[in-house]
């Protein structure tokens, strides 16, 4: 049945019964479609309430919203099935249209599940800073089709929810502390135990530099131009770019105090004084 020939199925419906049969039955058909959408509607309230403190604000809203329209859409069956009228053409109608616009707007519905997926996953949240694809940001918004982000040199970014979903994500912020590691090469004549207890000096020294976990000093291999040290140390996740920099601008200067080298590539050229006679 086409929805033309169910709009007249419809008429003939009313046309067949009479004034004050035909009046009873669409008010109690309306008051029970209200009665149907009022309990939606309150149970809709009530999961928002639950739900206030225990999920995310955008996860809260989406399962308030598909509450209210599953309220609406039975109150509607609810009304055309007391007034007597079919409404599988109607429904019919509706998978046929479903099954059209979901050919047309696969990336969107593609888009949708993933945004579910990673709600109810929640590898991050607003405000974390994450790392997608060598793309680093902070996310401003987790919405139904993508994910926007503000990258650090200020610049507005929108990743499909899809994209975002097949990629690799890493949260920087996910945890309260971070570690920083620092490294460099040493000289072979270098006593290694000296240059151990300058860099732990150092970071004694630095406020952003955590006791505990402890700094941990360590020989990472031997390598042609010395011994490559590699210096980890805990920090507060907030203070990323002030630790980094302290910690390397004061290794460098207590080294430098110490006269401990670091070494470097060079180049020696030599000339001859016959050549040049």
């Amino acid at each position: 049945m086409s929805v033309s020939e169910f709009i007249a199925a419809v008429l003939a419906r009313l046309d067949s019964a009479g004034p004050f049969d035909l009046l009873v039955r669409i008010v109690c058909a309306v008051l029970m479609a209200a009665v149907i959408i009022i309990l939606f509607n309150l149970l809709q309230f009530i999961a928002g309430r639950l739900l206030k403190n225990r999920a995310n604000p955008r996860r809260t809203f989406m399962i308030r919203k598909g509450i209210r329209y599953t309220g609406f859409v039975m109150g509607m069956l609810f009304l055309f099935k007391s007034m007597g009228i079919d409404t599988s053409a109607l429904l019919g109608a509706a998978g046929v249209a479903g099954i059209a616009l979901g050919f047309a707007a696969q990336t969107s519905v593609s888009s949708i599940i993933s945004g579910l997926f990673l709600l109810s996953e929640k590898p991050f949240e607003a405000g974390d800073a994450i790392v997608v694809d060598n793309l680093m940001g902070e996310v401003l918004s987790i919405d139904l089709l993508s994910v926007k982000l503000r990258t650090f040199d200020n610049l507005y970014v929108r990743i499909p929810n899809e994209t975002l979903f097949k990629s690799s994500v890493t949260n920087l912020t996910r945890f309260p502390i971070r570690r920083l590691d620092v490294a460099f090469t040493v000289s072979y004549a270098e006593d290694l135990e000296r240059v151990r207890d300058a860099a732990l000096d150092v970071a004694a020294k630095e406020p952003y530099v955590l006791e505990n976990p402890a700094p941990l000093f360590r020989v990472d291999q031997f390598d042609r131009a010395g011994a490559a040290v590699i210096f980890n140390v805990w920090f507060d996740r907030n203070y990323i770019l002030e630790t980094k920099t302290a910690m390397f601008m004061g290794i460098k200067k207590r080294f430098d105090q110490e006269h401990i080298e670091l070494p470097y590539q060079k180049i020696d050229i030599k000339v001859s004084e016959e050549r040049l006679t």
